[in-house]
């Protein structure tokens, strides 16, 4: 099988679960805010919570996919693609100094985040969690490994 059809797709975003859970909290805490009409401080702090879910649903349902894997053409190799909320860019494997999934203490636990240090052109620390990925970033290392878009560990700082 030659074309499009012959490389599968490698790209991760949040679960549409997540998101519609995340548009319904919204909206209960949007319809307790205003019905809730006791205490002004309660209401106002729904609502904020209610914005603040609104806002995470959105983003979660815009910024889709969240990473991708360029396949390169004629023998280059391939590039990450990372989506924000306002932009989007590539990189080349040689513009990433590190690429490894670290877990971070949070709640009594270690939770794997996929932690991208990107060099070239700008200095920037990426952070994907199971949350922007939509599955475990163990995973997702393990599919950039297969997939050659992992650079080489770097010795030394």
């Amino acid at each position: 099988m030659t074309g499009p059809e012959a490389t599968p797709q490698l790209a991760w975003a949040p679960k549409w679960a997540t998101v519609l859970a995340a548009l319904v909290g919204a909206a209960v805490l949007g319809a307790g805010s205003a019905s809730y009409s006791d205490d002004v401080v309660g209401r106002g702090l729904l609502g904020l919570a209610a914005v603040l879910l609104l806002i995470i649903a959105a983003i979660g349902g815009l910024v889709r996919p969240r990473l991708r894997v360029v396949p390169g053409t004629g023998g280059t190799p391939p590039r990450l693609a990372v989506r924000t909320p306002f932009t989007s860019r590539e990189y080349r494997i040689d513009q990433i100094y590190r690429l490894r999934v670290v877990r971070y203490p949070r709640l009594a636990r270690k939770v794997p985040i996929l932690e991208i240090d990107v060099r070239e052109p700008d200095e920037r620390l990426l952070l994907l969690s199971r949350w922007d990925l939509g599955t475990n970033p163990d995973r997702v290392f393990s599919a950039l490994v297969e997939a050659r878009a992992v650079p080489p560990e770097p010795h030394g700082l």
